[in-house]
């Protein structure tokens, strides 16, 4: 299967095409308008492949891919990895990166990660026992 079968597949298996303002989700298309665009495609054609958006729209999230990587956005890399992955050969069993909050909470530092933890309560990215 090449890259861009893989691409296809998981823009149809996750939804990617339809809207949908869902962090994890935006950022999954951040990275693959970013992996597209390396494929040389262009910035309309990679609209088209989700679900007709502006070439502006995947410019922006081609720029706002590199700054999250730059700035090393651990949301993002969480929300891009198992795409990641598959992208890149590797193979299953994927690791699991579910926030454990009892974990978080006892290697926090920082205030930054303090709030890090309180957007992963929001978004109810902590499971329930």
């Amino acid at each position: 299967m090449t890259k861009l079968e893989l691409i296809e597949q998981i823009i149809q298996e996750q939804e990617l095409n339809i809207p949908n303002r869902k962090r994890e989700l935006v950022y999954r298309r951040f990275y693959l308008f970013n992996e597209l665009y390396k494929l040389k495609f262009t910035l309309g054609k990679i609209g088209d492949m989700f679900g007709g958006k502006n070439h502006a729209t995947i410019l922006h999230g081609i720029r706002q891919h590199k700054i999250l990587l730059k700035f090393g956005y651990e949301d993002y890399k969480i929300a891009t990895k198992q795409i990641d992955d598959v992208l890149h050969g590797a193979t299953l069993p994927f690791i699991d990166d579910t926030p454990d909050l009892k974990k978080d909470v006892l290697e926090v530092k920082t205030y930054s990660q303090f709030k890090k933890i309180q957007r992963h309560i929001k978004l109810g990215k902590y499971e329930t026992n």
